[in-house]
């Protein structure tokens, strides 16, 4: 059986999520993990005995790789994306795609026009509930969706933003618990409805803490 060859670029807080899936699939090998931090990249190397790399250029320049896994901070998933898709490797990229429409009107196109898969994580769609209320509105039996209304019920302490050097901030993160924590909830809304047609004014969005 030929596997996938697969790197995890960013070995932070989310990197976990990516490599235990990925080193336990008989179909994919993990060959490299890559990050800026030296010892932390070491570090996860050692754990899922693969190469690393502090830099995601000479990544790809070293290794033949299939897929690239992206856990990095938001406004970095564009340009590793783009540049990935122009060297013919398939990209999943932890959400939100960018934090400017534009560049994620950049990824789509440099996917397409190199014949590459583009994905993003968006992992509450297959949730058993979730999974089973899309089935729901498919079939009818919830009846026709007139509008909506999402809530998002839990929250971030501020130790959550003031550890990091880059969440809550407009130029890396795109924003705060909107772009981070409540577009989990906003995607399952757009899935549910998945009907360009209906107008944005029809659906509140209400943020509770």
């Amino acid at each position: 059986m030929e596997k996938l060859r697969v790197a995890i670029i960013g070995c932070g807080n989310i990197f976990l999520m990516h490599a235990q899936p990925a080193f336990i699939r008989e179909n994919v090998e993990l060959v490299a993990v890559c990050d800026i931090k030296e010892e932390r990249a070491k570090e996860k190397a050692e754990q899922f005995k693969c190469t690393y790399y502090t830099n995601y250029l000479e990544l790809f320049e070293k290794e033949n790789l299939d897929v690239i896994h992206i856990c990095l901070p938001h406004y970095l998933h564009a340009p590793v994306a783009i540049e990935a898709a122009k060297r013919k490797i398939h990209v999943l990229t932890e959400k939100p795609m960018s934090i400017h429409y534009s560049d994620a009107q950049e990824m789509v196109e440099t996917a397409k026009n190199n014949g590459v898969t583009l994905g993003v994580i968006f992992q509450n769609r297959y949730n058993p509930g979730s999974v089973l209320i899309k089935e729901m509105l498919q079939n009818g039996t919830l009846g026709k969706i007139k509008s909506g209304k999402l809530s998002v019920t839990w929250d971030r302490s501020d130790a959550y933003y003031l550890t990091s050097d880059w969440k809550g901030t407009w130029e890396k993160e795109g924003g705060g618990v909107v772009i981070d924590q409540a577009i989990h909830t906003m995607d399952l809304m757009r899935w549910f409805v998945d009907d360009v047609n209906m107008s944005t004014r029809q659906l509140v969005i209400e943020h509770m803490k």
